[in-house]
């Protein structure tokens, strides 16, 4: 097993909660545009991700997510992830919870992720489920469309 998938499975086991880790390798630049296109993140502060050969995912309780991937030879950058029903329209609207770089000691990384993530993290989905649940009732309280005529039911007027 690699090292840094090594890192991520002691690193759930230290996380708050019940977590599991995805592993996730790379072999083209290109495999790696799907994890991205979910990371939560402000578009102007967006890390640099793409090109690492080996990532992970952590699932957590509450269907939090963070993305992990290699920042530096010592250290890991997290990052929150979207959960799946979550549309963009909602979620772009809300402050996108920050990424952090770790150390690779899975102790200290979990200290850091669980401090400075996590909480804003928690605190954004929440959010976006509100909205979300706010949005479908606007929606579903709008009132119908009204049908379109029929044809012929128009005259022309004449001048």
């Amino acid at each position: 097993m690699h090292p840094f998938h090594l890192f991520t499975l002691q690193l759930a086991h230290h996380l708050p909660g019940t977590w599991t880790t995805v592993r996730r390798w790379y072999p083209r630049p290109a495999d790696q545009s799907l994890d991205l296109c979910q990371v939560w993140t402000p578009f102007d502060a967006r890390p640099v991700l793409a090109g690492r050969l080996h990532a992970a995912a952590l699932l957590g309780p509450d269907d939090l997510e963070l993305y992990l991937v290699e920042h530096r030879r010592d250290r890991v950058l997290a990052c929150p992830v979207i959960p799946y029903g979550l549309h963009e329209d909602v979620t772009d609207l809300i402050p996108a919870p920050p990424a952090v770089a770790a150390p690779r000691d899975p102790v200290r990384a979990a200290w850091r992720i669980t401090d400075r993530v996590l909480p804003h993290h928690t605190a954004a989905l929440a959010s976006a489920r509100e909205a979300t649940r706010a949005l479908k009732t606007c929606r579903a309280s709008a009132p119908a469309p009204l049908p379109a005529p029929a044809a012929g039911t128009f005259r022309a007027i004449a001048r």
